[in-house]
């Protein structure tokens, strides 16, 4: 997309593809291209979305590697794109839930961290996520074991030089405020940690503490909310590409169209739009989006 001569690639930070039930990432990407959209991270899926097996450190490869071809097939079609590959916390928690002990389950999926740190580390992926903790209620003793996994790939991904997208409940500064605890703890590179499906309370909080926001442009009313804020963040779609689930989250082109209409709109400035799609972009993840 460009105006004025002025070229603005609009990204989507976090989406999925589903080459097993879904469109898969070919048609994604020419989708995502038509409306201009120029970057996109895609990130894991859970194991059952794909057929395959939770617990099982197989299929969690399987899995790592459609996510990281799906990158790939996406950059054929003429978009730039990032794989970010873990195991969401519903993983860990599914496995609970079928009786796992809570040695067991921490052992597995410090397993699925430190394989996508090999991912990482050979230049398969950028990132490691999505991880965190569930965004459901659940007993203190769960969330302290999530915790304890969040602590550990955080641990993981500064040695390696990974991102991290965040899966996490949605409680304003609250579960900001635990995140900034846990990354100065650990010392990540600022901006390299992403807080997916970001509320836009904690846009200051957090990025006044190196960590970058990403708010969903599907949830009525946040983007507009977060602009009050400045460009301090990044949008995403959180796009699941499961015909199973129509309208559950908007597709990467219909967070493209909305960004235009905003431009359009007058609603943000050109400035703004290139410091969220560029700029922004380019400090998570160093890659240049306009070249």
């Amino acid at each position: 997309m460009a105006v004025q001569g002025r070229e603005l690639p609009l990204c989507d930070n976090h989406a999925h593809t589903n080459p097993v039930i879904g469109m898969g990432p070919r048609e994604l990407a020419r989708r995502f291209r038509r409306e201009g959209g120029k970057f996109i991270v895609i990130v894991a899926l859970l194991t059952w979305s794909l057929g395959l097996t939770p617990g099982d450190l197989d299929s969690v490869r399987k899995m790592y590697d459609i996510t990281v071809e799906s990158a790939k097939v996406i950059n054929e079609e003429g978009v730039k794109s990032v794989a970010v590959v873990g195991l969401h916390p519903a993983e860990g928690y599914e496995l609970l839930r079928r009786g796992w002990s809570r040695e067991d389950v921490i052992n597995f999926m410090k397993k699925g961290i430190d394989l996508a740190a090999e991912y990482v580390r050979n230049g398969k992926a950028v990132g490691i996520g999505e991880v965190g903790r569930p965004h459901w209620e659940v007993p203190d003793d769960v969330t302290g074991l999530f915790n304890e996994l969040l602590e550990y790939a955080f641990s993981v991904a500064k040695d390696v030089g990974a991102v991290v997208h965040l899966h996490l409940e949605r409680n304003g500064v609250n579960t900001a405020s635990s995140i900034i605890d846990m990354v100065k703890r650990v010392g990540n590179r600022p901006y390299s940690i992403i807080m997916h499906h970001a509320e836009p309370v904690v846009i200051n909080i957090a990025s006044d503490n190196g960590l970058m926001p990403s708010i969903p442009m599907g949830r009525k009313g946040e983007f507009e909310e977060a602009v009050k804020y400045g460009p301090r963040f990044v949008v995403e779609s959180d796009f699941i590409d499961d015909p199973r689930r129509p309208g559950a989250v908007i597709p990467p082109w219909t967070l493209v169209r909305k960004l235009r209409t905003y431009l359009i709109n007058g609603f943000i400035g050109e400035d703004f739009l290139h410091t969220l799609c560029v700029e922004n972009i380019s400090r998570v993840y160093g890659v240049d989006v306009v070249g």
